[in-house]
């Protein structure tokens, strides 16, 4: 797994269990009371935003959970009064003890968190949404609402790698109409791959978001570990979650 890209810390994700689900965390990041975590296949995914909401609720401590309908978009809601977005691709929270909650099988699951204010954010992006940069809009946003940059701490979740997501030109002229750099593509025998972690990193840092966690991890090269809609894994759905603890 990756290392913070500005610093020598040997902190790292670790795999934590609990109720037979497993997912990934920094330990670190909980101590500042910001809970959070990149499940596995382990959960059923389907279990959330239904009867079961209440089992997920008491696992980790939570009054509700907030599970967007997702649109691929640049949609952003910020959380303040228990209010329920229906529709988006992006969550900030400033309310305490609410489990925002992204669903993904390749798309990139990212957390951005002010570990001072606190505040927290979880984005869904996949190819779209990254086109869309909403990773720098959502940066946009907690600053408005009283974050600073600075302060803010990344964590790129498991996601589809660029060794096995090839993509056609439309995508490639996408990116590049949107200025992103060709560093996000290779092609290999004629064949386009897009790096959508590279994509979502050069964001941050552009945002002055530097301290970033990359779990490093392919979905579609782990199948004991994750579903993959590429690998025609099209009904199973990982779980990302995070929470402002009390």
């Amino acid at each position: 797994m990756r290392q913070p890209y500005n610093t020598n810390s040997t902190t790292t994700f670790q795999l934590k269990t609990i109720r037979d689900w497993s997912y990934f965390y920094i330990p670190w990041i909980e101590e500042h009371k910001i809970r959070h975590g990149f499940f596995t296949k382990s959960f059923p995914s389907h279990w959330v935003q239904g009867h079961s909401d209440t089992e997920f609720c008491a696992a980790f401590s939570l009054d509700k959970t907030i599970v967007m309908h997702q649109e691929h978009s640049d949609t952003i809601h910020v959380i303040k009064n228990s209010e329920g977005p229906v529709a988006g691709d992006a969550i900030i929270l400033i309310q305490k003890n609410i489990g925002a909650i992204i669903k993904t099988a390749d798309c990139l699951p990212i957390i951005i968190c002010d570990l001072t204010y606190p505040m927290a954010a979880i984005v869904h992006a996949g190819w779209r949404g990254t086109a869309l940069r909403i990773t720098e809009k959502v940066a946009i946003r907690m600053e408005e609402c009283g974050a600073r940059r600075e302060r803010m701490v990344a964590m790129l979740g498991p996601a589809i790698q660029s060794c096995c997501y090839e993509v056609k030109d439309d995508v490639y002229t996408i990116f590049k109409n949107n200025g992103f750099s060709e560093s996000i593509f290779t092609c290999t025998d004629n064949t386009l791959f897009l790096d959508i972690r590279n994509a979502n990193i050069q964001m941050l840092h552009d945002s002055g978001i530097t301290t970033i966690y990359d779990i490093n991890l392919c979905t579609h090269c782990n199948p004991h570990l994750f579903y993959s809609y590429r690998r025609k894994a099209q009904e199973g759905r990982q779980i990302n979650f995070v929470s402002l603890m009390r």
